[in-house]
């Protein structure tokens, strides 16, 4: 096919190159020549079918070809993306969830240690109350501090997501500090 459409595109440049050759010797614009109208229409139309030939053949399939690439790659980081905040979303619960726990198990701890011990027992019962708050705040701490750590990341991770995203679809770099400012912006409404 390619052979073909060579020696087609060949041959009309050659029969293009004779008729202009012979109407420049005549002294007069050949494409203002009412007798050379129907050959300048066929060598349009043949022109015109070689050229649609080797952009649906060669061009559109490859530019076609390099869109779905790139609709792939943005779908995969999409996904990725999405992956990492249920990820995420999935270890907060299970955080708070031991926190309730905990202190479903510190109460009940200082119910059966109230109902047990009285009167010297309510010392030894404060200072119980007092290590477990000490150890549930503790423990609350910690939980927020590796809650915030983990949305920190994920929040770098969405930024640099976004990134590469907005780089991709626009073609230039993002301006970080706005890009950032958008992505912690969407964290905290996510967070509440």
């Amino acid at each position: 096919m390619r052979t073909s459409g060579y020696s087609a595109l060949a041959a009309g440049l050659f029969g293009s190159l004779l008729v202009s050759g012979t109407a420049f010797a005549a002294g007069g614009m050949p494409q203002l020549d009412v007798h050379s109208f129907a050959p300048q229409l066929v060598w349009l139309a043949i022109a015109f079918v070689v050229l649609y030939l080797v952009m649906s053949r060669l061009a559109v399939p490859a530019i076609s070809d390099t869109l779905d690439k790139r609709q792939a790659k943005i779908q995969g980081d999409l996904d990725a993306a999405e992956k990492a905040n249920e990820d995420t979303r999935a270890l907060v619960a299970a955080y708070e969830k031991r926190l309730a726990d905990a202190r479903e198990e510190s109460r009940r701890l200082q119910r059966t240690q109230g109902e047990a011990d009285s009167g010297v027992a309510a010392a030894r019962f404060t200072e119980l109350g007092e290590k477990l708050n000490g150890r549930i705040a503790e423990a609350e701490k910690r939980i927020a501090g590796q809650r915030d750590t983990v949305m920190a990341g994920l929040e770098q991770m969405a930024g640099e997501i976004a990134q590469s995203a907005y780089a991709k679809l626009v073609g230039q770099p993002a301006d970080t500090g706005a890009l950032g400012a958008k992505v912690a912006a969407a964290a905290k409404e996510t967070s509440r």
